[in-house]
């Protein structure tokens, strides 16, 4: 699930901080393998959005180690919604989506906005950037992630769910997920 792109330039980030910060080097390296074990450990197709964020959080730490003050990230995730369920990694993709076309393309301080709440039946999430912004038709077609989570949307919802983008070259990108409400069952929470 994760782009090969973030693996090469976490690895990189860790070697390039051995001979100037060992200790930071050695906590880059405890985070990418706390990412990789949950990313290749996952099984799972619903997770509430409790351990989706964690899982976020540990990817953008080490995202902030490699842009330092370029990466700003701002978390708005509404106590209300945080046992809702949604796919595994639908928030990682967006975030990483974000991060690659706002942020790593940027120079400037790039502000990364990720806000969850319930609204009515259903949970909506929204991940904005301030970064640089892009061509949407290119955006949509240039890599698997978002492909792929619109196919699993409309596979796992039907015609339920939706996922908009928004943005143009020099505003900035944004994504919102709208999915029905699904809560885990008690015997759903145990067996994780």
């Amino acid at each position: 699930q994760l782009h090969p792109h973030f693996l090469l330039n976490a690895l990189h980030t860790v070697v390039q901080l051995i001979p100037l910060d060992p200790r930071g080097a050695v906590r880059a390296a405890e985070l990418l393998a706390g990412v990789l074990r949950s990313a290749i450990g996952e099984h799972k197709e619903w997770v509430t959005l409790r351990d989706e964020w964690d899982f976020v959080q540990r990817y953008l730490e080490i995202e902030a180690i490699r842009f330092g003050e370029r990466l700003v990230v701002r978390g708005e995730i509404d106590t209300t919604a945080i046992d809702a369920q949604l796919p595994s990694f639908a928030l990682q993709t967006l975030v990483e989506n974000a991060v690659r076309h706002g942020a790593a393309p940027a120079i400037e301080p790039t502000t990364l906005r990720i806000r969850a709440r319930l609204e009515a039946a259903h949970l909506v999430v929204d991940v904005d950037d301030d970064g640089v912004g892009a061509d949407l038709a290119l955006v949509e077609r240039g890599g698997t992630g978002l492909r792929r989570l619109r196919e699993r949307l409309a596979w796992l919802y039907g015609g339920g769910a939706s996922l908009v983008l928004r943005g143009a070259p020099g505003q900035g990108l944004g994504a919102t997920l709208r999915l029905p409400l699904r809560r885990a069952a008690p015997e759903e929470d145990r067996d994780e």
